[in-house]
């Protein structure tokens, strides 16, 4: 690993992919993850480098280091990721959206009105410069930031909502309440890092991998009335998707028969 070519600390590296590792099984509970100097030839590093990401892993209570014995994953290294259901369509989604309301807790950072930034704006199919509601919150998984999410709502949807209701309640509840019909949710999911705001707000380095998912929700009558920007961090994120086969729908593969 070359710590030029990054602003990340070259432990707190280290410490992503072993902790990516660690909350997808890759090292059993009844055996020892490698040693310090077995991962310091692994990763091209010093043992110092690899000692301080592994003891950020102790302290998250990922691992446990048992003299003479070497360094186990504890029972709450499953823990950090959300069991949850699978999606296959809006009430999929809805229920996704659900069991991660119930495992975790909403912290609001802002609730004002102003412009959406341009890209959303396409989305929503406004001009630049239309006043939308915006929110910023943060889900916090087992005490620590799971991920921050930007929501831009037409005023007709968002006028009511207050910050206590953003506090305790899903954003999906809320919207509606105020009377939107979700009738169809376009989602892109796609890689990014942390800039200083998404850094701040998730307590990682500037330049960590982030999921970005942003969701467009659709009613018949307003249109896209509320588009959901949200940043997670990767090595605690996993989506679930089902695709079925719809009954006598063939395809075909190099110009060759139906299947």
């Amino acid at each position: 690993m070359s710590e030029a070519v990054s602003p990340t600390p070259l432990y707190h590296r280290i410490y992503a992919v072993m902790r990516e590792r660690i909350v997808n099984g890759y090292y059993p509970g009844d055996v020892p993850v490698p040693s310090e100097a077995e991962l310091a030839e692994t990763f091209a590093v010093s043992r110092i480098t690899v000692r301080k990401a592994m003891e950020i892993l102790a302290a998250e209570g990922l691992v446990t280091r048992a003299r003479g014995r070497g360094t186990f994953v504890t029972d709450r290294a499953q823990q950090n990721r959300l069991d949850r259901p699978v999606v296959s369509n809006v009430n999929g989604l809805f229920s996704y959206l659900n069991a991660v309301g119930k495992s975790t807790r909403l912290r609001v950072i802002s609730l004002d009105r102003g412009e959406a930034p341009p890209r959303i704006a396409a989305l929503m199919g406004v001009a630049p410069d239309t006043e939308v509601v915006r929110a910023v919150r943060i889900r916090d998984l087992h005490g620590r930031p799971y991920s921050l999410s930007m929501a831009y709502l037409l005023p007709e949807i968002g006028a009511e909502i207050g910050v206590q209701d953003l506090a305790r309640t899903d954003m999906i509840d809320l919207v509606q309440r105020a009377g939107a019909n979700v009738e169809q949710v376009e989602q892109v999911l796609t890689a990014t890092l942390a800039d200083e705001y998404a850094a701040q707000h998730l307590e990682i380095p500037i330049g960590s991998p982030l999921m970005r998912m942003i969701r467009v929700f659709v009613d018949a009558r307003l249109g896209s009335f509320y588009v959901a920007e949200i940043l997670y961090c990767a090595d605690r994120y996993e989506y679930r998707v089902a695709l079925r086969r719809e009954p006598g729908q063939g395809f075909t593969l190099d110009g060759g028969p139906p299947r």
